[in-house]
């Protein structure tokens, strides 16, 4: 427990960081702060918390959604939801920067039926995946607020995929990352939806989410540490045999959630999780979505440049 300083530069405030996997600098939990009234000075520190350590619970936090915007723009341009059902643009119940993660109806508050498209769609955050790499500029941070919770599951796991590529060369493999250090792919939600929850989009859903263009690996641009950057939205690499490709990025994802420890995070209401989408893999661990209401809002900062103009140091 690091009490008053964030053990990065030495600085002092009044903040608590505890660290959960220090030998892998992954995961941290901060008490003793309001995101509401942060001082610009206590968030420069607290973001350089998030940027280091890839997740970042935040606790006791008692937020609405114009509170929860208001401190994600600290961190940049904040994506506005893909919309599915409830999320759309231009919906007077909810704000185009909030994506609702939810089995609860924001206009009737209560429950939707299991079969729903909407908790359908919901229901593929339970596979392994990175926000966002299906848009052509990938997102760098979410920040998910938990409203209401199960009593009974609905967690989210946490992977890294950082100490995952720095322990790749520990197995003999066929790849090195020299070998896929510039490696190309293509990433898609029509994809990965198709894999793991079924044809459940319309033609236009399609045609307006083609696949997008992301490195392999990334280097952060704070750390200067490099990570996988695949998940479940990950389909091919341009330029090989898809067949080939699709073993190796099946390999990395699978070395990735067997490489390091998974943090399991076990909600409770009021806080505030942070995780850094270049370095980090999450999923959700599902509930009884007929039984249970889950009522998660989330503001996604979206990423400077597509991540393939972006310079990999390995």
């Amino acid at each position: 427990l690091k009490l008053f300083e964030t053990n990065l530069t030495g600085e002092f405030f009044i903040m608590k960081v505890e660290i959960k996997y220090p030998n892998q600098e992954f995961f941290a939990t901060v008490s003793e702060i309001d995101i509401k009234c942060i001082s610009d000075d206590d968030f420069l520190k607290l973001e350089k918390v998030i940027n280091s350590y890839g997740v970042t619970v935040i606790k006791d936090q008692k937020v609405n959604d114009e509170h929860q915007i208001e401190f994600s723009k600290k961190f940049g341009e904040l994506e506005i939801s893909i919309g599915t059902n409830t999320k759309k643009e231009n919906n007077p119940y909810i704000k185009p920067q909030i994506s609702r993660i939810s089995n609860v109806d924001i206009r009737t508050n209560e429950m939707i039926p299991p079969n729903d498209h909407k908790v359908i769609f919901d229901r593929g955050n339970n596979v392994w995946h990175t926000d966002s790499s299906f848009k052509p500029i990938p997102a760098k941070f979410s920040i998910l607020s938990a409203r209401e919770i199960p009593e009974e599951g609905g967690g989210t796991e946490f992977i890294d995929a950082c100490y995952a590529l720095e322990t790749w060369k520990n197995n003999n493999r066929k790849y090195s990352l020299e070998d896929i250090k510039e490696a190309i792919t293509e990433h898609s939600i029509v994809y990965s939806r198709m894999q793991n929850t079924g044809d459940i989009f319309n033609d236009k859903f399609k045609t307006d989410m083609p696949f997008v263009k992301q490195r392999l690996v990334r280097t952060h641009p704070y750390t200067k540490r490099s990570a996988f950057y695949a998940g479940s939205h990950c389909s091919h690499i341009i330029g090989w045999d898809k067949d080939e490709g699709r073993n190796l990025i099946n390999e990395i994802n699978d070395w990735v959630i067997n490489s390091g420890e998974i943090a399991s995070h076990k909600w409770n209401s009021g806080e505030v999780v942070i995780w850094d989408n270049r370095r980090v893999q999450h999923r959700g661990t599902g509930f009884d979505e007929s039984k249970y209401r889950r009522i998660m809002h989330r503001t996604t900062v979206a990423g400077d440049k597509p991540s393939y103009e972006e310079h990999v140091n390995i």
